[in-house]
């Protein structure tokens, strides 16, 4: 097949693309690992293959966010496309790949109700947050992980976003907890490729500073 493309007018074969998908199930870093590594090989040895067919096999790329710490070592690679690297998100933090602070997108909410001492409201509903769950190691449960300060340090394990309407976050609370409603409430999301495909715009800040809006500028382009 790759002959056959190659030889075709108009079009010049460059090379070889892959995403490994299946680092998204590694539970260690030694699982992302063999993934990164198996996933070179492959496409090493189909580099050979159309090589000795006689067509030239200039680029190898790889993606995958989980893998590409792995990837970036392997030699020989031409491209690495961690698609979700430049935000990172909770699942990124659950597979080894971020941590916390790491974490560039994150959901800024607020306390709108306080039905319960077991049970607190915020204004970020499956529009914000999104029905996705987090995949990796370690306490993936809710659709999110509230942070403990502002700044985005550490994970609040009392507080489970445990139901999403479309508005509103139901969030399940063990022990005693402060929040009061008009409290604001940092929350990295599941999912942040699909979070920043919610909104119009971001909100840049550094550390303490609002730097301003932000257009998102692929929203709604894909039809």
């Amino acid at each position: 097949m790759v002959a056959t493309v190659a030889k075709l007018p108009g079009l010049r074969f460059k090379g070889l693309l892959s995403h490994a998908g299946q680092a998204y199930g590694a539970l260690s870093d030694a699982d992302a690992d063999a993934v990164a590594k198996a996933e070179a090989e492959t496409l090493f040895d189909l580099a050979a293959r159309v090589r000795s067919l006689g067509v030239a096999c200039e680029e190898i790329s790889v993606g995958a966010t989980p893998t590409a710490r792995f990837s970036a070592r392997i030699d020989g690679l031409t491209e690495l496309r961690p698609g979700n690297y430049v935000y990172f998100d909770r699942t990124q933090v659950g597979l080894g790949a971020a941590t916390w602070t790491d974490c560039a997108l994150t959901v800024l909410a607020r306390v709108v109700s306080r039905p319960a001492a077991d049970r607190v409201i915020l204004d970020c509903g499956s529009k914000t947050l999104t029905n996705d769950l987090a995949r990796g190691a370690g306490d993936t449960r809710g659709y999110g992980a509230v942070m403990k300060t502002l700044d985005v340090a550490e994970q609040d394990t009392r507080l489970v976003v445990e139901r999403l309407s479309e508005e509103h976050a139901n969030v399940a609370v063990t022990g005693t907890c402060a929040l009061a409603p008009g409290d604001l409430v940092r929350i990295v999301p599941n999912h942040s490729c699909v979070v920043s495909n919610l909104v119009d715009r971001v909100w840049r800040i550094d550390g303490a500073n609002v730097l301003g809006p932000m257009d998102v500028a692929a929203r709604g382009r894909i039809t």
